[in-house]
């Protein structure tokens, strides 16, 4: 192999070399011994086999590295052997409760009883879910005019059954095309059901224990423990794991508590006749099945997996951030305690800042500036469900206590100037902005600020616009200039209840003319506190009574305002200088971007309804 050399090691390289190796090895001629010759042509093919086991090689080992894997398998794996268990996928949870109705008088017999893990179908997704209790069934008595509660969880029961070798530290891995739900899994060992633990550590000695984690090589697996951890399951004994298989988030039914629900099993009366569910019973939904997740982002687990605990519990802020984040749920999580003041009867408080992802709850007929205001906050029912997997989870510290805040919202006028070809339809380019803007605000989760040049850059590259300029209008400032004060609110702790409340309120007034841009900063841009949620939305007045519709409008001054200023001629030689611009900006990525960015937001400050007027010729 001294022919091959270690500076020409490309795949095209080692065939040239291998060829002129063998030309001169058997002195063949070059028009005898060519690419069409037949031992030329078993060359080529030994070559190219030979190019699909390097890429091979070089795929495999790349697989090694959880920072340069491609496959969502391979880092699911490799975080596996870090001590990270990564989300599988968690059910959409919630509780409805049931009763007979009055058709039920038809039955004969007092009582239909409905059996566990019955399964229901919800007409506003098409999805299957089942309901669960602690018991094999219920009775619902004809007599009894109260609502009996029960679990509704979205996905269909699996089992998959296997038999135990005696050995210790058995294992079993079940693999599945499906997400499956991360917390509940149900191990039995000859009917007896086996306790759920996370470590090996965790089990007594000969405690009927099992550790079910995601699987390396995909699916779910489970641990048995050893005689002195555990106990392994006996040689021939029967191993049932049973658990769900999800559909995510696609599960959620969010917003509201309309929810039609089919059962698609019947119960069973004291004579053992089968009856139709759906006929006979009064339903009352509780809380609205939520909190469903798709499996955990690859990316997270390439950032977490190193920083994992094996001995993983809610102590801290950090563990609540962490824990919280398998919930694809939420578009931003933040958790802090008051340490750091001087009141110390609440250092052992947990405050969560938790905001939905709107993403999640969007419909084909909404975006990020028409969705209902109220689906930017956690409803009551998805608080208690939060606090509800918590308490569940069983890691909080005994002294731990939890309390979600809400975010306060603050408002913006988002007002937008452009400069445009003459050609371009304007309906389109109004089209083509707040479609771009509405990606933007869907994605983007920033927590100090609202940069201008942000929405500047995004809109320079839609079709048919020169230059733009765009500036924020804030409701909370606006309504300091027309009241001429604002105020600064005194937060403390009320000794009796722990809790935080409002102390006093500062009266900061105005001179006037004086502009205390609230909400902003020197830039123009939204700035966004601790506790604050920035959305694009009107429904407010201004410093001159002129109000702004909540979601955008066609007429008048809304939530998201386009004016079209002033028009440029769309010849040949602003087609050319466009063309030079577009490649310099992909020549030299950003640079020019940003150059043109800085320019465009320092153009002046706009920020109150008389200027919007001077733009509209007014």
């Amino acid at each position: 192999m001294s022919f091959f050399s270690k500076t020409r090691i490309k795949a095209s390289e080692l065939f040239q070399d291998s060829f002129r190796y063998l030309q001169a090895t058997y002195d063949q001629a070059v028009e005898v011994f060519t690419p069409a010759s037949p031992f030329g042509q078993i060359l080529t093919v030994v070559a190219n086999l030979g190019e699909m086991i390097l890429f091979y090689i070089e795929a495999a080992i790349t697989e090694l590295n959880i920072a340069r894997a491609r496959n969502i398998e391979s880092i699911y794996g490799l975080s596996r052997l870090t001590g990270h268990n990564p989300t599988r996928g968690i059910s959409a949870r919630g509780i409805i409760g049931f009763r007979l109705n009055e058709n039920a008088s038809q039955i004969n017999g007092n009582w239909v009883q409905i059996n566990n893990y019955a399964e229901i179908e919800v007409e506003e997704n098409g999805l299957s879910y089942f309901i669960k209790f602690d018991s094999d069934y219920i009775r619902l008595e004809k007599s009894n005019r109260s609502f009996i509660n029960v679990d509704i969880i979205q996905g269909k029961l699996e089992t998959q059954t296997f038999t135990g070798s005696g050995q210790d530290l058995q294992s079993f891995n079940m693999t599945t095309k499906e997400l499956t739900d991360n917390d509940y899994v149900i191990v039995k060992v000859d009917g007896k059901v086996y306790e759920n633990v996370d470590s090996l550590y965790d089990m007594d000695h000969n405690a009927k224990a099992v550790m079910v984690k995601a699987g390396i090589n995909g699916g779910l697996s489970v641990f048995f423990g050893n005689k002195q951890f555990g106990y392994p399951p006996p040689l021939g004994s029967t191993i049932e794991v049973t658990y769900i298989k999800t559909s995510g988030a696609a599960g959620n039914i969010a917003g509201n508590k309309t929810m039609t629900l089919k059962f698609k099993e019947g119960g069973t009366t004291p004579s053992g006749e089968e009856v139709d569910l759906n006929e006979y019973l009064s339903i009352n939904i509780i809380r609205t099945p939520n909190l469903g997740s798709n499996s955990e982002d690859p990316d997270f687990t390439r950032l977490i997996a190193p920083y994992s605990s094996r001995s993983f519990v809610l102590a801290n802020p950090n563990n609540y951030i962490y824990y919280l984040r398998k919930y694809d749920f939420f578009s931003f999580i933040d958790a802090y305690n008051t340490k750091d003041d001087q009141y110390i009867n609440d250092d052992n408080i947990i405050y969560l800042f938790l905001i939905p992802d709107i993403k999640k709850k969007l419909t084909s007929d909404k975006d990020y500036f028409n969705v209902a205001e109220e689906e930017f906050v956690l409803t009551t029912d998805e608080k208690a469900q939060v606090l509800d997997i918590l308490n569940t989870s069983g890691r909080q510290v005994v002294t731990a206590e939890v309390r979600i805040n809400d975010p306060i919202i603050k408002k913006y006028s988002l007002n937008i100037v452009l400069r445009y070809f003459e050609e371009a339809d304007q309906d389109k380019v109004s089209n083509d902005i707040r479609e771009e803007l509405n990606l933007y605000f869907l994605n983007i989760n920033r927590r100090d600020r609202i940069p201008r040049s942000d929405i500047i850059s995004i809109i320079e590259n839609v079709e048919g616009v020169d230059s733009v300029n765009v500036f924020f209008i804030s409701e909370e400032n606006e309504k300091a200039i027309r009241d001429g004060f604002y105020e600064i609110p005194v937060y403390g702790i009320d000794p009796n209840t722990d809790q935080k409340v409002l102390l006093e309120t500062k009266r900061i007034n105005l001179a006037e003319g004086e502009d205390p841009q609230l909400g902003l900063d020197e830039f123009g841009d939204v700035i966004i506190g601790k506790e604050d949620l920035a959305i694009i939305r009107g429904g407010w007045f201004d410093r001159n009574n002129n109000y702004y519709e909540e979601t955008p409008q066609k007429t008048g001054i809304s939530s998201l305002n386009i004016f079209f200023k002033e028009s440029i001629a769309n010849n040949l030689y602003n087609k050319t200088q466009q063309e030079r611009y577009n490649n310099l900006k992909r020549n030299r990525g950003t640079t020019i971007a940003t150059g043109r960015n800085a320019r465009s937001a320092n153009t002046g400050r706009l920020q109150t309804t008389s200027t919007i007027k001077a733009i509209r010729g007014e």
